[in-house]
């Protein structure tokens, strides 16, 4: 299904089957996603959400930089990092894992990190660490339909 946000100028396709909005307690979290459980039984959470704000510089590297030295939960250790272009805009993404604050379940987030028009705009995709291997490939192509509008 995609999402497109003409307000924030950007798009991204999600699963069907996931539920989606905003939380304004979070304003600069412009989309929330996550999959529904099966059954009360089922106790996954793999999500993603979509931060925007305004950037400090107009520098990727940078931005990237900061945003990856401000990182903070416990345990957290860096997994790897990159960069690649999507659609058109040029992104750095990361993979790290580290424990949740509320249960110390060992957490894996998938990152990507672009600027535009004076925005800096963060995809996070988070899952259970011993689901990451097996959501991975939807984490991918969830990144790969993320698009920057003007």
């Amino acid at each position: 299904m995609n999402y497109k946000d003409t307000i924030n100028h950007f798009s991204i396709n999600l699963p069907s089957d996931w539920k989606y909005g905003v939380n304004k307690s979070y304003p600069t979290i412009k989309l929330l996603a996550y999959r529904i459980p099966a059954n009360k039984s089922d106790t996954s959470k793999h999500n993603l959400n979509v931060n925007i704000f305004e950037a400090i510089d107009n520098n990727l590297d940078k931005t990237f930089a900061d945003f990856s030295k401000n990182l903070s939960a416990g345990n957290l250790k860096m997994i790897d990092k990159g960069d690649k272009v999507i659609n058109g805009s040029k992104f750095k993404w990361l993979i790290e894992t580290h424990q949740n604050g509320n249960n110390g379940i060992q957490m894996h987030n998938f990152d990507f990190v672009a600027l535009k028009n004076g925005k800096v705009y963060i995809l996070t995709m988070v899952t259970f660490s011993n689901s990451f291997a097996t959501m991975k490939p939807l984490f991918d192509t969830i990144a790969n339909s993320f698009i920057l509008l003007n």
